[in-house]
């Protein structure tokens, strides 16, 4: 149907034509992206519409209803081409993350073996084999920016287990910047303007430069070298790998590299802000803490956890569980329809953008009593059950719901259990714990905390 045809929800007026309206709604955004939302979903309710310069405009989302209607009943009527995904693809190509249509189900398929339940058991131990070196790095006193620790720990691990390489600190450091990097040149002013209005885009392209540059590398030489000795990782499965329900063919270096990227990003930064939050909230919520701390005792008795350990520590699943409702790792996802769609009573035209605000939707008190308070609680069986399905949505949902979703909360509970046997972590006091939202959701001034030895 044609936009002007449309049954829209309210929203705001058209912002001023051209760069000038373009770079003044940018810099009201970017001041406070979760209170400009907030504000306006207080406004106009639990669907907005901001218009386009021209064609379709954006539809803005946090009702776990109309999200189930975007990624699970009219799913097959959006795709990931949503412009706020044009820089990241950039970095990605077109991995798992940005591909649709038959090239994200081929991946899918060949991608889909690395996640299976011997490959997690496989994984687990490295997981274990890093926290506990990561444990043992703290003293007793020690002043540490936990986020940057996480971000290398997980960064080891991610290396080990899809890469089959252990990250030498120069190269870590390398990433990390080159992450960092990436981060504020695909969310930031100069996605409203032109490229000379950010830096950060520039620094964008290089990082992902260094990326690639060690990324090839690690292909040409395992190409050169053979299988590793020992569990075969995600790399060599991808070099071996051959779609046998499609043409039969293998990948090529840049189809490698594109799935080497996307999951080498995503299976580090996420979890990297997953256990700083969830180590923040224990520091905060001793309650909590110590309930973790029985459900250690009982379980493991001092000894490291296991992959058969997981299902049985049941607490510290809802501990991770509940850091990630209040500190989503990516808080926001976005679609763009390709046909004409509903959502809810709106009609939705083909060519509109939709952005779904999972920040937002996990912190609404309708589903959420007190919202900020730190509850692992909300997650004992039977006290979820009047809640709607798609009000949690860490992972997103559907059939493009996250691969890595058992590993990332396996990583998750596996290096939580196993570093707060050793070390019990304090917020250092004026320390500053203030949202950074990117493409992640990190801490703006990093995580500043003093470790305890127990």
């Amino acid at each position: 149907m044609p936009p002007e045809a449309a049954l829209r929800p309210p929203g705001p007026p058209p912002r001023k034509k051209g760069v000038l309206g373009r770079v003044k709604y940018g810099v009201n955004f970017l001041l406070d992206p979760i209170g400009f939302v907030a504000g306006r979903f207080t406004q106009y309710g639990d669907v907005y519409y901001v218009p386009a310069e021209t064609g379709p405009g954006l539809y803005v989302l946090r009702h776990p209803d109309h999200i189930r209607d975007v990624l699970i009943k009219e799913a097959a009527k959006f795709e990931k081409k949503h412009s706020g995904l044009n820089a990241l693809r950039e970095v990605l190509g077109d991995g798992l993350l940005t591909s649709d249509g038959e090239v994200w189900r081929r991946q899918r398929r060949l991608v889909q073996p690395a996640f299976t339940r011997q490959r997690l058991a496989d994984y687990s131990g490295v997981m274990v084999e890093e926290a506990e070196e990561e444990a043992a790095f703290y003293a007793d006193g020690q002043g540490v920016d936990v986020s940057t620790r996480m971000m290398e720990l997980t960064l080891r691990v991610v290396s080990r287990t899809l890469l089959g390489y252990s990250a030498g600190s120069n190269e870590a450091e390398d990433v990390r910047d080159a992450m960092k990097s990436m981060q504020d040149g695909l969310v930031g002013l100069g996605q409203f303007g032109p490229k000379w209005l950010s830096p950060a885009v520039r620094k964008r392209k290089k990082s992902t430069a260094l990326l690639d540059s060690i990324i090839y590398r690690l292909i040409a030489e395992r190409r050169e070298s053979g299988p590793p000795d020992g569990p075969v990782d995600l790399l060599q499965m991808l070099l071996d790998a051959r779609d046998d329900e499609g043409d039969g063919r293998g990948l090529s270096d840049q189809e490698i590299r594109d799935q080497l990227v996307t999951l080498y990003i995503a299976g580090h930064e996420t979890t990297a802000n997953a256990l700083t939050w969830t180590l923040y909230l224990l520091s905060q919520n001793p309650e909590a803490e110590a309930r973790l701390h029985e459900e250690l005792e009982s379980v493991l008795g001092g000894r490291p956890p296991t992959f058969a350990d997981v299902e049985r520590l049941v607490y510290a699943d809802k501990v991770v569980t509940e850091s990630m409702r209040i500190y989503p790792p990516v808080p926001v996802i976005s679609r763009k329809a390709m046909s004409d769609a509903k959502v809810g009573e709106w009609d939705v035209p083909a060519g509109s953008e939709v952005v779904i605000w999972i920040y937002q939707t996990h912190h609404d008190p309708r589903w959420y009593p007190e919202p900020w308070a730190f509850r692992p609680e909300r997650w004992d069986e039977g006290a979820a059950k009047d809640r709607p399905k798609h009000a949690y949505l860490p992972y997103a949902a559907g059939a493009r719901a996250c691969i890595g979703k058992v590993f990332a909360q396996m990583e998750a509970v596996l290096v939580l259990c196993t570093l707060a046997q050793k070390v019990r972590f304090d917020h250092e006091p004026g320390h500053p714990v203030e949202l950074h939202p990117r493409v992640t959701l990190n801490p703006k001034h990093g995580m500043r905390m003093i470790a305890r030895r127990r």
